[in-house]
């Protein structure tokens, strides 16, 4: 008779973190899950009980479609007898693995998966079940292995093993454990050094720091410039170079630093901290030549043409200064500049200036004050296109940024 385990006698035997893993794991796999109830897998069982794959079917659609975490005396001696016709059937392992874990007699289920484990890998739920195991056990170097080889298989695991994975980055030994796989670039690790610099600032750059020769070349980059990017906004603008001067290959920090544009600090690795100019219909932006920053606005037209986010010192005043050009025998566009004090989740303004532009060139600036606390100021260059029939065309140069106390 085949019985399954009621939730409060699952949740009583079961290690609460497998529990979890797995019952998250059938919650989102539902191709899986809908063909498994289809086909009636516990009707073939039913009808052919020692049968190996009419066992398997039974087991896989308990535990993935159904989430009935439980193998009776009955299962067990049925997975025994298929195994005499597929001594190779890792479901068949893993079954009498299940029984003897609800059973309490975890050395006997760590035996059959670690068996399941050896003839194939390719099983999610047993390696879920090696991983919480020695995760139990503290020992992070084998769990990874059991983490690595599902989410290799399933990669839509990451979805739940990361929420697992991400808080044990406070302790060292596991830093240490998940080092090698971002060496080796394992295909989960981008995602989960960007969920753990999401999480823990401090942890994922504890994780990094050590291996970000190694992890140069792309793959990591977004994760990278959160980091970065952190690291600036809570004024730990020091770590946060000497991260980027590392992850970011051809990366020129002094020519970075400079507040007028360049190739350098156009450098879209560095996120928010590099300038970002507007390409679109009605406000274009581009460098030329020179290296001016040209920007062409349609009439009637409004928006922002370009932005960047600099570290600044709390409680200082800068000069900010640029110059500024528009073609002779044209309506000219108007430039307002917008200076705001930035953090990872919201902004404050902290002035608006205007630019009285005359045909010709003009040079022009304003005096911004920071505020206490404050590590971030965002400068927007916002335009507005002339009541004319034709597009204006301005011109900026020379633009600095001087700390002055």
């Amino acid at each position: 008779m085949i019985k399954a385990a009621s939730p409060a006698a699952r949740a009583a035997r079961w290690p609460l973190g497998f529990a979890a893993l797995v019952l998250a794991y059938g919650a989102f796999d539902y191709s899986l899950a809908s063909n498994m109830r289809r086909a009636n897998p516990e009707a073939a069982y039913r009808a052919r009980p020692t049968d190996p794959g009419a066992v398997a079917g039974a087991m896989t659609d308990r535990m993935v479609a159904r989430n009935q975490f439980n193998a009776s005396a009955d299962d067990a001696s049925n997975a025994r007898a298929g195994l005499r016709q597929d001594p190779l059937n890792r479901v068949l392992l893993r079954t009498l693995g299940v029984h003897e874990e609800v059973n309490g007699r975890t050395p006997a289920a760590f035996g059959s998966m670690q068996l399941a484990h050896r003839v194939s890998r390719r099983d999610s739920i047993t390696e879920l079940w090696l991983a919480e195991y020695h995760r139990r056990q503290d020992n992070p170097v084998k769990a990874l292995v059991h983490y690595d080889a599902a989410m290799l298989v399933r990669p839509d695991l990451q979805k739940v093993l990361f929420p697992q994975m991400v808080p044990a980055l406070a302790s060292a030994k596991f830093r240490a454990a998940v080092r090698p796989y971002i060496v080796r670039g394992a295909s989960w690790t981008p995602s989960f050094v960007g969920t753990a610099a999401g999480a823990n600032l401090d942890n994922a750059a504890s994780l990094v720091r050590p291996v970000l020769a190694d992890m140069a070349g792309g793959v990591f980059d977004q994760a990278f410039s959160s980091i970065v990017y952190r690291l600036a906004a809570r004024g730990d603008g020091a770590q946060a170079l000497a991260i980027a001067r590392e992850a970011f290959a051809g990366l020129d920090q002094n020519a970075f630093q400079r507040a007028g544009w360049s190739k350098v600090n156009l450098d879209s690795r560095m996120g928010p901290l590099a300038w970002k100019f507007n390409q679109s219909v009605d406000v274009s932006s581009s460098l030329d030549r020179q290296g001016n920053l040209t920007i062409v606005v349609s009439p009637f037209a409004a928006g922002s043409a370009a932005q960047r986010t600099f570290m600044v010192t709390p409680s200082a005043r800068y000069q900010f200064s640029y110059k500024l050009r528009s073609a002779a025998g044209q309506q000219s566009a108007q430039l307002r500049w917008k200076a705001e004090c930035v953090n990872e989740t919201a902004s404050t303004t902290l002035g608006e200036f205007p630019s009285q532009l005359q045909p010709g060139q003009a040079a022009s600036g304003a005096l911004i004050d920071i505020p206490a606390g404050c590590y971030l100021m965002r400068l927007i260059a916002n335009v507005a296109g002339p009541d004319a029939q034709t597009a204006s065309e301005i011109s900026i140069a020379s633009l600095r940024l001087d700390r002055l106390t």
